[in-house]
């Protein structure tokens, strides 16, 4: 995929790379303060990878991400379009060099999808229904990574859908949408299957 929404997820890790090698301590309101005006999609691209590359295994990191899903949620729901981060909570931070290492990750990852992800059913992602439903998504799933989040691999997996969907709002993909929601079935199966 080529212009707009590619230059979303590009241009977002080519910056975080850059502050990732500018400084040794990352802030969440550097990170948010990076993100800019670019929108939910990238912000839950970053959180997502953030459980799925190695800075996730950083004890705490699963809580401070849960907590921004119920941010983000609860701003969708409302139909904001920024993040508001508290103080104490914008003020938590993480190894420089530990994102960095997860940016270089992602960055293949991207070039990857780029030829995947394209405006296509747009309806499943955008509009007041399609918002409120991934709010109520991003909701339940920050109070269950909150409640699971201790557990190993929990956190992992959780976070795919919310990989999934955040694409699939940087690229106005439907199709993508759809592909977050199968993964919340396939997730909430595993979950079943660990505890009974």
């Amino acid at each position: 995929m080529r212009g707009e929404d590619d230059w979303i997820i590009s241009s977002l890790l080519d910056d975080l790379g850059a502050l990732a090698l500018a400084r040794d301590r990352i802030s969440v309101h550097d990170l948010v303060e990076t993100i800019g005006p670019r929108g939910f999609g990238p912000l839950l691209v970053l959180l997502a990878g953030l459980l799925i590359l190695p800075t996730g295994m950083i004890p705490g990191v699963p809580n401070v991400v849960a907590l921004f899903l119920i941010l983000i949620g609860g701003r969708m729901m409302t139909g904001a379009r920024e993040i508001w981060v508290p103080d104490r909570l914008g003020r938590v931070s993480f190894s420089g060099h530990m994102l960095a290492l997860s940016v270089a990750r992602a960055q293949r990852w991207a070039l990857w999808l780029r030829p995947h992800l394209t405006p296509r059913l747009v309806g499943l992602v955008e509009g007041a229904v399609a918002s409120r439903l991934i709010a109520l998504i991003l909701l339940v799933t920050g109070a269950v990574m909150t409640l699971v989040g201790l557990i190993p691999g929990f956190p992992f997996v959780l976070s795919l859908h919310v990989l999934v969907l955040g694409l699939a709002l940087s690229s106005r993909d439907g199709l993508a949408a759809l592909a977050g929601y199968a993964l919340i079935l396939a997730e909430i199966l595993f979950i079943a299957t660990f505890f009974l």
